[in-house]
Order: C-alpha cells, then sequence, then structure tokens
C-alpha cells in the first residue's frame, strides 16, 4: 500500500471513523491531527508549548493505534508525578470511548503483588515511571500487548532515569510497538535532543514541533507578555557585597597561587565562579583519600570550604536580601560554637570584617528592618497590588530559589492589601521551622488556591512541573533560572487558556542578570535546534573518557583492591559480564555507561551485592548517613564468603554535612577502619567516579583487553 493511502486511512480513522473517539466531546484543532497522524506507527517526539494539547494528541494517537490493533492491545500513559497521571487519566477518560472499568491507575500506593492482575485486567494503564520500571525489572509481567508507550514530560529520559530502561525493554519485547514522547523543553543543545532521540529510539526525522508563532498554531495561543524588571543593590547590600569580595579575593588568591587553580588575576572572584570551587572540592577530596602526596591538601579545602561559603553569602546578597544573610550569619555563629564546627566555620566567624558585616545587619534588624530587605520585594508587592486592582479574581504563582526566602515572602506578602499568599513547598522537612508539606497537604492547598481562598502561590521550584496547578494569571519570577528548560516549565503555568503575563525580577550588575542572558540564549539555541535537528554536527564523548570526571592517579589504581591474580578468576564467556541489581538507585546513569561502553550487562534481583562482575567480585554500596560499623563488618563477612573479591564503596553524593568539612572527616575515618578490619573499601562522591571503579575492575580482569595490552 502506497504511502499516500496510508496516510489517508489513518486520517480518516483519527477524523472519523474511530469508535475509540468521543468525537462529540472533542474539538480537534488541525495541527493536532497533522501532528498525531505523523505519530501513528512511528516512534515520535512532539515538541509543543504548554497549553496547546499536547495530551489530546496523545488521545488521537492512542485511538488511532487501537483502531489498528488487535483488541487486547494496551495503551501505557507515563508521567513523574502522581498528579499529573490523575490529570491524564481524567484527560483520557473524557476524550477516550473506552469503559472506565479498561482504566487503572498504577503507582508506588498499590502493592507489588496486587499490580501484575491490575495490569493484565486492563487496557488503558497510567504508570509513574518508577513503578513501570521496577515491575519490568522484576519481570511482575511484560510489554508485548503494548500498542502504544507515551512519555510524557519526555526530556526527564536520560542518565538512568526509568524512561531510559522501559523504552529499551519495549524495544526489545515488543518491536513493533510505537512510542509517543512528549515535552515542552527537550533542552537547548543539538546533543541534549539527539540523546534524547536516542535514548527513546526516535529517528529524528520524526520530531514533530510547533512553536508560539507558527501559523497553524497562532489563533490558538494565548498571549503572553514577559516584562523583565531590574532593581539595584541598595547602598548596604553593595557595601556588605564589597567587603565579601575582599575576604572571598584572599581565598582564592591563595588557590591560585598553590596551584590548585588555574585561573591567575588580580580580581579573580569576577573570573572564578561557584562552580569551580565545587570542582576543586571533589578533587582535593580524592587526593586526600588517596595514597599519594597530600601536601598543602588539607589547607587548602578548608580555604576551598570557605570560599564556597562566602559564594553562598554573595548569592544571598544578590538574589534574596540581607534579612536572609543575618539568619544565615547566626547560624555560622551558632555552628562555629560547636565542639565539633569545621575549621573553615571557626575562621569565618573570627572574621573581624565579616563581623562587622553581621553588627551592622543586626542594627538594622533592630531598628530598621525595611533596609534588609531586597528592593525585588517591594517591586513583588507592587506588581501583585496592581494585578489584583485590575482584576481581584487573578490567580499568581511566584517562584522562588530557596524555602527560606519563601516564609519570608509569605510573611510580609500578608501585609499587602488584597494579598493572599500561601506557602508551597516540597514534601522534605528542613528544620522545626520550615517542614516539608505532605501531597496531601499539597492537594488541600492547589484546591484553596483553586477556590480563590489564596490567589498567591508562592512556590520553590516542585510548583514548576507536574502538578495540576490551576490557571495562572500571573507568573513572577522573584529570582532567574539559567536552565531553560525550568525557564519553559515555570513560563508555561500561565496563558493556557487565557492571557497571560510574566514578570521576571533580577538585580542589575549580578549573578541574576547573568543567569537571564544564559537562559534567553539557550532558550533561542533551542528553537534553532529543533528547526532542524539533523543538520547540526553532533560532537560525541571521546572513547578515551576525558568526558568523565579526572580522578586522581591517587585512587585510579584499583588493581591494589584484587588480592589475587585476575587471571586466576576463571572468567566465564563473555555473555553477560555485569550484573547490576534492579534496586540500585538510577540516579548513577550506570546502564548508559555500560553501553556506550559496550559492556554486556543485565538488570537482575540480587539480594546482597549491587554490582557483580564475572560472577567474582562483588561491589556494594553503602550510605555513609546510615553507617553502623558491626553492619559494615556482618557485610562484608557475609559477601566474602561467596565472592572471591569484594569492594565496599560508601557514597557521598547525596551527603548532608552537620558541620563544614565533615564528608573529609568522615571518609577518613572509613579509610582507616578499612585499613583496620581489612576490608577493602573506596569513598565517592559523584556517578562518574563509581563507573570508572567498575570500568577499571572489569578491565583489569577482561582476559581480551589483558592480552591486546
Amino acid at each position: 500500500m502506497s504511502n499516500s493511502k496510508v496516510l489517508n486511512k489513518i486520517d480518516k480513522a483519527i477524523i472519523i471513523d474511530n469508535e475509540y473517539i468521543k468525537s462529540d466531546d472533542l474539538e480537534l484543532r488541525e495541527y493536532q491531527t497533522t501532528i498525531a497522524k505523523n505519530c501513528v506507527n512511528s516512534n515520535s517526539l512532539v515538541v509543543i508549548p504548554t497549553g496547546l494539547g499536547k495530551t489530546i494528541i496523545a488521545v488521537l494517537v492512542a485511538a488511532t493505534s487501537l483502531h489498528f490493533s488487535p483488541k487486547s492491545s494496551k495503551i501505557i500513559i507515563m508521567a513523574p508525578t502522581r498528579p499529573l497521571i490523575n490529570q491524564h487519566y481524567e484527560t483520557f477518560l473524557k476524550f477516550l470511548n473506552v469503559s472506565e472499568e479498561k482504566f487503572s491507575v498504577l503507582t508506588g500506593k498499590i502493592s507489588p503483588e496486587k499490580r501484575p492482575k491490575i495490569y493484565l485486567s486492563n487496557q488503558i494503564l497510567f504508570f509513574t515511571p518508577h513503578t513501570l520500571r521496577n515491575d519490568l525489572a522484576k519481570k511482575r509481567y511484560d510489554l508485548k500487548s503494548a500498542a502504544l508507550l507515551i512519555f510524557d514530560e519526555a526530556h526527564h529520559a536520560s542518565g538512568d532515569y526509568p524512561y531510559t530502561l522501559i523504552a529499551d525493554e519495549y524495544r526489545d519485547q515488543n518491536p513493533d510497538g510505537t512510542i509517543l514522547a512528549l515535552t515542552a523543553s527537550p533542552g537547548s543543545s543539538q546533543e541534549k535532543i539527539k540523546e534524547l532521540c536516542r535514548t527513546l529510539h526516535i529517528p529524528q526525522n520524526n520530531i514533530h514541533i510547533r512553536i508560539r508563532n507558527d501559523q497553524d498554531v497562532k489563533s490558538f495561543i494565548q498571549p503572553m507578555d514577559i516584562y523583565k524588571i531590574g532593581v539595584d543593590l541598595t547602598e548596604l547590600m553593595e557595601d556588605a557585597r564589597k567587603v565579601l569580595h575582599i575576604v572571598l579575593e584572599e581565598r582564592l588568591q591563595y588557590l591560585s597561587q598553590h596551584g590548585f587553580l588555574d585561573t591567575q588575576s588580580k580580581s579573580l572572584h569576577e573570573k572564578v565562579i561557584r562552580r569551580d570551587l565545587l570542582e576543586l572540592n571533589s578533587k582535593l577530596i580524592s587526593i586526600i583519600s588517596g595514597d599519594g602526596d597530600k601536601t598543602g591538601s588539607y589547607s587548602a579545602l578548608s580555604i576551598n570550604a570557605q570560599g564556597l561559603i562566602l559564594f553562598h553569602m554573595l548569592e544571598l546578597i544578590e538574589q534574596q536580601g540581607l534579612d536572609v544573610l543575618l539568619s544565615y550569619f547566626e547560624k555560622l555563629y551558632r555552628d562555629a560554637r560547636k565542639k565539633n564546627s569545621s575549621k573553615a566555620n571557626r575562621i569565618l566567624a573570627n572574621d573581624n570584617r565579616l563581623r562587622q558585616i553581621y553588627l551592622e545587619l543586626k542594627r538594622s534588624a533592630d531598628m530598621e528592618p525595611s533596609r534588609l530587605v531586597h528592593p525585588k520585594l517591594e517591586v513583588l508587592e507592587k506588581v501583585l497590588i496592581d494585578e489584583f486592582v485590575k482584576n481581584k479574581d487573578s490567580r499568581v504563582l511566584v517562584f522562588v530559589k530557596f524555602r527560606v526566602s519563601v516564609n519570608n515572602i509569605v510573611g510580609k506578602l500578608k501585609k499587602g492589601p488584597g494579598i493572599r499568599p500561601i506557602r508551597f513547598v516540597g514534601q522534605s522537612t528542613k528544620s522545626k521551622k520550615d517542614k516539608g508539606l505532605s501531597q496531601k497537604k499539597q492537594i488541600q492547598i492547589l484546591d484553596m488556591f483553586k477556590k480563590g481562598i489564596y490567589n498567591v502561590l508562592v512556590s520553590t521550584n516542585v510548583g514548576e512541573e507536574g502538578l495540576d496547578i490551576a490557571e495562572c494569571d500571573l507568573v513572577i519570577f522573584y529570582d532567574v533560572v539559567a536552565s531553560e528548560i525550568r525557564y519553559i516549565q515555570r513560563r508555561g503555568r500561565t496563558a493556557r487558556h487565557r492571557k497571560g503575563k510574566v514578570v521576571i525580577l533580577y538585580t542589575r550588575n549580578t549573578n541574576d542578570e547573568i543567569y537571564l542572558r544564559i537562559a534567553m540564549n539557550k532558550l533561542n539555541r533551542m528553537r534553532k535546534n529543533l528547526s532542524n535537528p539533523k543538520s547540526k554536527p553532533h560532537s560525541k564523548v571521546s572513547s578515551n573518557g576525558k568526558s568523565l570526571l579526572s580522578i586522581p592517579e591517587q585512587q585510579s589504581n584499583l588493581s591494589s583492591f584484587l588480592e589475587n591474580d585476575p587471571k586466576n578468576l576463571e572468567v566465564p564467556e563473555r555473555k553477560v559480564e555485569v550484573r547490576v541489581n534492579s534496586q540500585l538507585n538510577m540516579k548513577y546513569g550506570l546502564r548508559s555507561n555500560l553501553k556506550e561502553n559496550d559492556i554486556k550487562f543485565e538488570v537482575i534481583d540480587q539480594e546482597e551485592g549491587d554490582i557483580i562482575i564475572y560472577k567474582k567480585i562483588c561491589l556494594k554500596l553503602l550510605n555513609p548517613s546510615k553507617f553502623n560499623l558491626a553492619k559494615l563488618v556482618e557485610i562484608h563477612n557475609k559477601l566474602k564468603e561467596k565472592y572471591l573479591v569484594v569492594i565496599i564503596i560508601f557514597e557521598f553524593m547525596d551527603f548532608q554535612e552537620s558541620i563544614e568539612g565533615e564528608t573529609r572527616l568522615f571518609q577518613k575515618k572509613l579509610l582507616n577502619l578499612g585499613k583496620k578490619y581489612e576490608i577493602q573499601l573506596i569513598n565517592i562522591e559523584s556517578s562518574e567516579e563509581l563507573f570508572f571503579i567498575i570500568k577499571n575492575v572489569y578491565e583489569a580482569n577482561n582476559p581480551k583487553i589483558s592480552k591486546k595490552e
């Protein structure tokens, strides 16, 4: 059959003859049917602005897939959060002509034992990706009967996020099945877009894009006015910033003169950024944890830690205000008085220049507290008052980076006429004064916001994606994000069904302004790249692994962890060389790295080790926050009974310090315990380090590689 006849048949199925569409309820737009017909039976990526009906396109593709598939075929819809899944459930139920008895939502709230029966007995299935990923890893059911998999918010598909494993499993189990990926923000670079397509097995000629000024969507786009309002630092803020720059410059010059920073300049604070110090911190910890020359490393680590604290103080001044900085100073001085306080904390707490800033802020807080408030807050209040004067029924969403600022802003806005603000944050509790919100409480707040009990939602990034937030007339960025994806997600909360406004507040001549330029440049680059993803050059990761974090030689020689001669390990035939525990955290991006390096692996259920290499070498990852010496020895001895080599890895990626420098001290303690109890132990702080270890152990025991060398 010719392509034109196939398309005509699909056209007819979408618009006229599809028994799975409730046509009376659905008002189709031409661009939706145009995109949908090109997605039927073809793995596709749909990139379309928020509010233009991505979900309707998904409904059309689902209905058409059911039309052309066996009656027993299933449709699977995935989204990152339960609230978003529930939204999709309601939309599909409204427009898809399938009995609700065949609909089911499967999340972690449903016990694993019950999920297989629910999956097998239903046709339209809504999943959080972690749930589906876990069930597939456990082989509770398969995807052979799924005609279509829909990946919403597809930009999450990277590393070991569940979308990647699910797409791979689907391709292997059902090569004739179809993948539909949906997003408003795939990323700015060609590499990100190509990687997204590669991960989800989508040909690059199957990317269907619409932007706000495309002819076929223009008439459906609600107007969106974007205003950028800059403010200047106050004199007191400038004075505090100048002092912090001087103190920071001293630290940076020390690091530069002792060879720990490559950059050399009279004004390093203008050239070195916070990320440089974070990278240096990881390198210094690796050096100290290793066996090589540590000359100057301990001092450099403390001075680097001081630099990071000072960078944070500067960010608070520029973005949040002196009242937030005052709170931070008080915490610094409290921590410095503790017996186990870090050297970095104590040194900064004893710096008279910082003490003078603190005392001045303290005086202002007592005598004239308004001097401490960031000028952005006054502008924010004026914008809100003006909005509610024009439309008393408006709904406003204010995005804020730090939770402490959320609390401050809500407290101050409550005094404004007609402003009824409410705090909206994530589920984790930071302190007694900063408790998290349960999902039930979040839903209650959103419902009160929708009803108008509150008219201003002051939210951290938890409000950017995946929650059913009512239509907002105005979205305000209290501080700027450099990520184009987060920019699009924030902006997408308005102008969905009616005219909307976006107000971006920033502080002139600070990082706020730089972040704004970065976000705008990335956004423009994404638009250009999406216009023709195939035509742009694609830079690949070099085969020598230089894109990975450079691990100092002191920690890279892993042969010391192999007591036995690698030749004596009796390596089996290279069918499956590495086995990965299905319960291993997905944040490591391990599967992608193994694939890229052509290392054969399988994901299996195993009670003991996390990574098994050649069935003889076991790597076990442990959380340092839950450290227990007796448990460590017990785990090691138990694994040693089964495996020739056991390596215990303490993973510090999410380790929360109660004092500055605690990580370094803890890592040193662990290494000493490892020597004392003859446990082969490594500390890591990144997923790159984990893969570096695996790759080295794998290659050291691979006879084919050994022979080549």
